[in-house]
């Protein structure tokens, strides 16, 4: 018995000691901005207060037109162009500069100073990089064509022909789809369509139809530098040999203009039969699998389960691109090389070819990226706070669905039970931090030197050849788990919820100013990345949301009353945001945009229902929220610089003509009806600010929904 009640008592001890210090973790995480000290005088909240004066237009009255009181000075400055684009270029900037410091060239290798990874991925990446960054050395036109002659002669059929092709007379037995397998192989590069791979749910290959460029200066230029102490004759071939070209560039850009948003899932075997193209030889060399492709496992499963994502559109070209004459499709392939070296190299110092190509989210190692950037330039605790902040605005939309008479009984249980299945994917995933697991997923377990080429274009093609082999490996294994990783591209400007996943994932990038910093209070993080999680939590019950079920399976499960109720009180948004003049210019805007201005009004009302929380249990714990001493000054009270921090990230300066793009184009409401409409429609902002009934920021008709 003795034995026992120590063993008791000791387990006992372990868990309060456990518990202990998770509630001192948990303090120290989510309070350190309700200390004891009333003011933040920190350097990051002074540079904050600072911003939001700078903003501000105080000779608007906020209750007639609160973008302009809270956005005046940005919107009247042509240079301008708006937080997120700031935003973009700062992230592009950072992650250069890690990149680019991260090797010591003197010792030959990663600079600790920047780097804080010991991921041969991590290395890969900077290593690359190095390379890319050095393209622009080449200074004689000539030297151009050693590396790509280089590539081209490794190629199955170019030693064996005169470039450029002068006709079909020329003996071409390879197909043209082979060849393109052969060709992205020894380049690392696909001008047509782009193998790359899709998570949602479960991986896939996407077959992506890459930008064609349909221009003939390209071809001009590169005409005038083949013709260089060339005869008229050869020049008058070349002339011809080139306008080929541009007529094929031509047929095949009109086909990319008719793809849609909308992609199809198909087997290979579909594709084959549609396409009348071997497929099968053409992923055997793409993916190096040699010729045991079909004995292995995944070839077999690509070919007769639906995992292939492609457009039709693409499957269209394809057909009219084996219905052209192979020497115009080859001499293609020829002349996009020269202009895609040419092109790499003249827009190193101008245009920042390689910052650009490494943050695509098509680049292989986006991942090892991410890490350097995450390592760098985020703040400790920020994912931890982002992750509470996600909880806090899932159980503020529980409760306002609880308390929406929009709901019958049965659709309220189906939208709670959906909203609480809701995955989320907050920064960089977890497991990536980890070195190992970050080497594992990309298949590296020894020193990366042999896939380290003589240039950039070798390096860049030996990566893309083994990035295409590993994710293909995956597909189909079971053993091999993808949990925690939403996509690919952890490094663009976006948070998004994924309809069939069930899903919101916040971009790492997101956990930064302007929209959030660890340091600033916590009224200010709801008001700006608390409000856009908001919006993504309500696409869950959306007019798409509802027609998906908890595990993101197509199933409706609303009522028919619920959905005429839904519709009426949608059609409210339709005639107030139709309605609505944008103020500099007059222009009215459709209803093309209500999806996304219902989530907006709903991610406002949950943000600031959650800042209520998060205030509740600091006070309940005897302490108040920092402030900010110079918003003090100004008589600013916590409400008002939350519904200022809200709407100052809409702050941009738009013209008349990108306002008219902007109608056509996007699927949401410009910054001014963005920010003006959906704080009309909420009473707390009136009575923050103390607006009169009947003003234009507090109408006597509103529109809700959530």
């Amino acid at each position: 018995m003795k034995v026992t009640t120590t063993k008791i008592l000791s387990f006992s001890s372990i868990i309060l000691l456990v518990t202990l210090l998770f509630s001192n973790i948990m303090h120290h995480i989510y309070d350190h901005d309700s200390a004891n000290d009333l003011f933040c005088i920190s350097e990051t909240c002074d540079n904050y207060s600072e911003n939001v004066l700078k903003l501000m237009n105080k000779s608007v009255d906020p209750c007639d037109n609160f973008f302009q009181y809270a956005c005046g000075t940005m919107i009247r400055n042509v240079s301008d162009t708006g937080y997120i684009r700031d935003m973009v270029i700062k992230v592009r900037k950072e992650v250069g500069y890690v990149l680019e410091k991260g090797w010591d060239q003197d010792k030959n290798k990663a600079n600790r100073k920047f780097v804080k990874s010991k991921s041969l991925a991590a290395e890969w990446a900077i290593r690359i990089y190095q390379q890319c960054s050095h393209i622009g050395d080449i200074s004689n036109p000539i030297d151009i064509l050693k590396p790509i002659n280089k590539l081209w002669n490794s190629l199955p059929i170019a030693t064996k022909l005169s470039w450029p092709l002068e006709s079909n007379k020329n003996s071409i037995n390879l197909n043209w789809l082979d060849f393109y397998a052969h060709y992205s192989n020894a380049f690392g590069y696909e001008p047509i369509f782009r193998v790359g791979y899709n998570l949602m749910n479960n991986l896939y290959i996407q077959i992506d139809f890459c930008f064609i460029e349909a221009e003939k200066f390209d071809c001009q230029v590169l005409l005038k530098f083949m013709m260089l102490n060339k005869t008229n004759e050869k020049s008058k071939e070349y002339e011809k040999i080139c306008n080929e070209v541009i007529d094929f560039i031509d047929k095949v850009a009109n086909f990319e203009q008719k793809i849609g948003s909308d992609k199809n899932l198909y087997d290979l075997k579909t594709i084959e039969s549609y396409t009348g193209l071997n497929w099968e030889s053409f992923f055997q060399i793409t993916l190096n699998y040699g010729k045991s492709f079909r004995k292995e496992k995944n070839p077999s499963i690509i070919y007769d389960n639906k995992l292939i994502i492609v457009d039709d559109a693409l499957l269209d070209t394809l057909k009219v691109i084996e219905n052209t004459p192979k020497h115009i499709v080859f001499n293609y392939f020829w002349l996009k090389t020269i202009i895609y070296f040419i092109s790499n190299i003249m827009s190193i110092p101008v245009f920042g070819f390689c910052p650009d190509s490494f943050l695509s989210d098509q680049f292989p190692l986006s991942f090892a990226i991410a890490r350097l950037y995450v390592d760098y330039s985020l703040k400790p605790g920020s994912k931890l706070k982002a992750i509470h902040m996600v909880n806090q605005l899932k159980q503020s939309a529980i409760e306002s669905i609880e308390k929406n008479t929009l709901f019958d009984d049965e659709t309220r249980e189906k939208a709670i039970e959906k909203l609480r299945s809701i995955i989320d994917f907050v920064g960089f995933p977890e497991k990536f931090m980890t070195d190992e697991q970050l080497d594992e997923f990309y298949g590296l377990q020894s020193s990366i030197d042999p896939m380290i080429g003589d240039n950039y274009y070798e390096s860049y093609a030996k990566l893309l050849r083994h990035y295409k082999h590993i994710m293909f490996g995956k597909m189909g294994n079971d053993s091999i788990s993808l949990r925690g990783i939403n996509t690919f591209s952890p490094l663009i400007f976006n948070a998004h919820y994924n309809t069939l996943a069930n899903s919101i994932e916040i971009k790492p990038i997101l956990l930064r100013l302007p929209l959030f910093d660890a340091e600033l209070p916590f009224y200010v993080n709801y008001a700006k990345l608390g409000y856009i999680i908001g919006h993504e939590i309500f696409h869950c019950v959306d007019k798409t949301g509802i027609k998906y079920d908890k595990s993101g399976a197509f199933r409706e499960w609303t009522t028919d009353k619920f959905e005429k109720k839904y519709d009426d009180k949608t059609q409210c948004f339709i005639e107030q945001y139709r309605n609505y003049t944008e103020h500099s210019y007059g222009l009215s805007q459709d209803n093309s945009t209500v999806g996304e201005d219902v989530a907006d009004n709903g991610g406002l009302r949950v943000a600031y229902m959650a800042y209520q929380h998060e205030m509740k249990r600091i006070q309940n714990l005897g302490k108040q929220p920092q402030l900010f001493p110079k918003l003090v000054d100004k008589k600013m009270t916590v409400e008002q610089i939350f519904f200022l921090a809200t709407a100052q990230f809409h702050c941009r300066f738009v013209t008349r003509t990108e306002l008219n793009d902007w109608f056509t184009h996007d699927i949401h409401s410009p910054p001014e009806s963005r920010v003006n409409v959906c704080l009309q429609n909420f009473d707390k902002f009136a009575e923050s600010f103390n607006c009169s009934i009947g003003s234009p920021m507090n109408p006597e008709k509103r529109c809700r929904l959530f």
